[in-house]
């Protein structure tokens, strides 16, 4: 046979080699319905020992060319018995390159998209964890560039079945490098429950702990605008924050500040611009924030939360709120006009105080639930009212034995004692009223609603009677020193102080005077 014949017959059988090889790629990359099903089983095996579950799939679909892509029904990872799925999406879609599916290590999905997808998160200590596989495939390990959840769902599930879990609407969420054993990044915007508001988060998350999910590692940046304060009743603000977050689910460390710039008690006191600054590990299971410390700023005072928590309590509805406040730069004035819608706060002052404050769950007003004990100061106190400051005025004058000495005037006072605030009475247990030349004890109660008073004690004064009044022969008062000097002071008064804020009412025991003979000096 010529060459030239021979040549032709190789090229012709070539080319139908060739022609037989493209039509076997082509119709293997178009999936015929065996090859479908072997990828479908091979693909959910996959899935089953990459999370280390029983992984349930359901109408999943297959193409090669041009791309892998792939879709199915009712993707879930199971948790326990007796628990919703851990993971569950009512449609999904992936896409990827083919022959980057066989050819890179781990595989590498391009896009995958979670449609109607949810999370539920087993209590803390609950493991949870499925049965391992025998086998191992290579698809086991495999990267998702790029996954897509918008409008996915969130619950972090109770150890107690009884309690509603924790939830969080996910509007916004993109992860990228998702599926290996590496911290996946992510963005993500969610709406907070309460207070209603709006959070703008991005950071690194996991790798999903399959024996602890609570023990899964996360971390970030957070943003929180136009949260509505008015959901806790009793207190409205609209609030913004922002900060940084590391740590794990059930511990997570935060730092940050927060803004309310109308912060106001609802038929308290003024609006007033509320900012802080805190520390705080949340326990993101079960929401319980334990704060160490929260610095707080609003008008001329400052003031610390040493430590406190907002946390849950066996047998009880909702979180108490338990902090221990303290205040070294303070005003008194600025403490009343959050408590007062009196104009101006009846007493400014340099104040400082150590309290406790305590605030369970409940739907009454947050004056009303707030239960506040604690010990204070009031250095360079002085009264608004006009009434009061004169009577003060010329207490002093007598006290020190000056009636007439009209250099002293707008006389400071001091105020020590302690305190105790419920249902919206303020208690003084004690409380020690000190001017010059005067001393005073008293024991009552002010209501921060209706601004009644009802005061009862002593004032002790340094000059005697006879020493009080002006002008004329004092020795002629000098019978009435023997009557007032009692429990070592110059003038004993038992008085009792009553009214209102505005109209207090000052009157002297005298049946008390004469019926207790004290002690003469």
């Amino acid at each position: 046979m010529p060459l030239r014949c021979k040549s032709r017959i190789l090229l012709w059988s070539l080319l139908v080699l060739l022609v037989f090889a493209l039509t076997g790629t082509i119709t293997f990359l178009t999936v015929p319905a065996p090859l479908e099903a072997w990828l479908q089983g091979y693909i959910l095996l996959a899935l089953r020992e990459h999370y280390q579950r029983d992984v349930q799939l359901q109408n999943l679909h297959v193409t090669l060319i041009p791309n892998f892509h792939a879709t199915a029904d009712n993707f879930m990872v199971p948790s326990r018995p007796g628990l919703p799925p851990f993971l569950s999406a009512k449609h999904l879609t992936v896409e990827g390159n083919t022959f980057g599916l066989l050819l890179r290590s781990p595989i590498h999905l391009s896009w995958l998209k979670l449609d109607a997808f949810e999370v539920h998160v087993p209590p803390k200590g609950d493991t949870a964890r499925g049965g391992k596989p025998g086998r191992h495939t290579r698809l086991a390990n495999f990267v998702i560039d790029k996954v897509e959840a918008d409008g996915a769902e969130i619950y972090v599930l109770r150890k107690d079945p009884a309690r509603e879990p924790m939830q969080w609407d996910i509007r916004k969420l993109t992860l990228t490098s998702a599926g290996v054993a590496q911290p996946m990044k992510f963005k993500a915007e969610l709406s907070n429950p309460t207070p209603p508001g709006i959070i703008k988060t991005s950071g690194r998350f996991g790798p999903w702990n399959l024996d602890e999910p609570s023990a899964t590692r996360v971390g970030g940046h957070y943003e929180f605008q136009h949260a509505d304060l008015s959901i806790f009743k009793g207190i409205s603000g609209m609030l913004s924050s922002t900060g940084d977050y590391e740590g794990m689910l059930q511990s997570i460390v935060m730092d940050g500040t927060t803004d309310v710039p109308d912060f106001q008690l609802d038929r308290g006191g003024h609006p007033v611009r509320l900012t802080t600054k805190f520390h705080a590990i949340v326990d993101g299971t079960n929401g319980n924030t334990y704060l160490q410390p929260v610095d707080a700023h609003f008008l001329h005072s400052d003031i610390s939360v040493v430590k406190g928590e907002v946390a849950g309590k066996p047998g009880q509805k909702g979180k108490t709120i338990a902090l221990d406040i303290t205040a070294q730069d303070a005003r008194v004035e600025d403490v009343l006009a959050l408590a007062s819608k009196s104009e101006p706060a009846m007493l400014t002052g340099q104040l400082t105080l150590q309290s406790q404050l305590t605030m369970p769950p409940g739907k009454e007003p947050v004056l009303q639930r707030m239960l506040l004990d604690g010990t204070f100061r009031v250095s360079d106190a002085r009264f608004t009212s006009e009434t009061v400051r004169k009577v003060i005025t010329e207490l002093s004058r007598r006290g020190q034995g000056k009636p007439g000495d009209q250099s002293i005037h707008d006389v400071p006072a001091e105020f020590i004692g302690d305190f105790s605030l419920r249902t919206t009475r303020l208690t003084f247990h004690t409380i020690q009223f000190l001017v010059p030349g005067l001393a005073a004890r008293m024991q009552g109660s002010y209501g921060l609603l209706d601004q009644r008073l009802n005061f009862v004690g002593d004032v002790r004064l340094d000059a005697r009677i006879s020493e009080m009044l002006p002008g004329g022969p004092q020795w002629l008062l000098v019978p009435l020193d023997l009557i007032f000097m009692q429990h070592g002071a110059g003038t004993y008064l038992p008085l009792s102080i009553t009214g209102t804020r505005e109209q207090p009412q000052i009157k002297v025991n005298w049946k008390k005077i004469f019926k207790s003979p004290g002690t003469r000096r």
